[in-house]
């Protein structure tokens, strides 16, 4: 592992946020840059394999919000010159959030917005609240996903009802472990995909550059298996996959990222048969990029991740650029992107009210337009 990672940054939010942040630097080891934001000082205690720092420390005195996201959003605003300090040299980032509670909820936004003011591509990934939590948290954490968007490239929501999926039977404090291990190792091979790429390499300004061109949310999942017929079996349990959600579909897929993860004991045919497979269940219009892990420590098995974007801007494809290209990319950079149909900026566009506080109400933001908050398409 190299310096490498230090431009391509891992952030938790909150306390959820920080432990699969934590659980995603342990397993992919030395080298992940990650940082991780929380207003509660216990949070700091309590995690490994990385930094946490405080915000709102004058405000809430290292206390935790009460799950207040009005107190999130204004802890994170009073602590602009920390989380800029923390982000400066981001080139890509992956952001990790719990939706519902109060930093998770509140100080997401604020944190994707200093990372956009730089120009650096980011991918949110948010959970939302187990079903049994109660129709407040639920609504809290939907309501806030409308402004997560506006503030990034591409989102990523998962229930926690199907992240946990089938480790629901289990004592609780296993289940937890679990599922942490279960994203933890996903955002770890997403990790190894960028920096670790084999004979077929797609490299971090390939995924930059996608994220750049995604409009919306996109899902993310993987799938491992072993022994005769891995390759069919693994592309079979990531189309199933929980983290996809119930009954999911790909019918409306524009584009796919798939990273296989192997040993050197994989065989052309299973590449091919691996990518016929996905492909045979993506629409024909739907752009395919394959990317490829050589390493031993896979041997005897096929891993695949795959980012399935729903919605991608018509433009150029993302050009193929080594890590040393990547690096070599200004911070600041500027990306071209206009307001879209219904009236959003798009991501890099400076709104003339920047830096102007919003309105926050049970963690809504009321400065949006009613019809945007609650995703209602206009007919024109």
């Amino acid at each position: 592992m190299n310096d490498d990672t230090a431009d391509i940054l891992l952030v938790g939010i909150g306390g959820g946020g920080c432990r699969f942040a934590s659980s995603t630097a342990r397993r992919f080891g030395p080298g992940i840059h990650a940082v991780g934001f929380d207003t509660d000082a216990a949070t700091s205690r309590s995690v490994s394999g990385m930094r946490c720092l405080l915000l709102g420390a004058s405000r809430l005195d290292g206390q935790g919000t009460g799950g207040d996201a009005v107190k999130g959003h204004a802890a994170a605003d009073d602590s602009a010159e920390v989380i800029a300090s923390a982000i400066s040299s981001a080139r890509m980032a992956v952001v990790v959030a719990a939706q519902g509670g109060g930093v998770g909820t509140g100080a997401t936004p604020v944190i994707l917005s200093a990372l956009r003011s730089r120009g650096v591509p980011t991918l949110c990934v948010v959970t939302l609240p187990f079903e049994f939590e109660g129709h407040g948290r639920t609504a809290a954490a939907i309501r806030a996903l409308p402004v997560i968007e506006e503030s990034t490239d591409a989102v990523v929501a998962m229930r926690l009802d199907d992240l946990y999926g089938d480790v629901t039977g289990a004592p609780l404090s296993e289940a937890m472990i679990a599922a942490e291990e279960r994203l933890g190792d996903a955002l770890s091979l997403l990790w190894s995909l960028v920096l670790n790429p084999g004979y077929i390499s797609l490299g971090p300004a390939f995924l930059a550059s996608l994220l750049s061109q995604s409009s919306g949310r996109c899902r993310f999942a993987v799938a491992s298996a072993e022994g005769e017929g891995r390759a069919s079996e693994a592309v079979g349990l990531l189309c199933r996959s929980p983290m996809l959600g119930a009954s999911p579909s790909l019918d409306g897929v524009q584009a796919v990222l798939l990273g296989v993860l192997a040993g050197g004991d994989l065989r052309l045919k299973e590449l091919s048969d691996i990518s016929g497979r996905l492909r045979g269940v993506l629409p024909q219009s739907c752009s395919f990029n394959l990317s490829t892990v050589l390493d031993e420590r896979y041997a005897g098995s096929v891993r695949l991740i795959a980012l399935f974007f729903d919605s991608i801007r018509p433009e150029a494809q993302p050009a193929e650029e080594s890590i040393e290209e990547f690096k070599s990319q200004p911070t600041h950079r500027t990306r071209r992107r206009s307001r879209n149909g219904d009236g959003r900026l798009a991501p890099g566009e400076r709104d003339r009210f920047q830096g102007i506080e919003g309105t926050f109400i049970d963690g809504e933001n009321l400065d949006i337009p009613t019809y945007q908050r609650l995703r209602i398409r206009l007919d024109r």
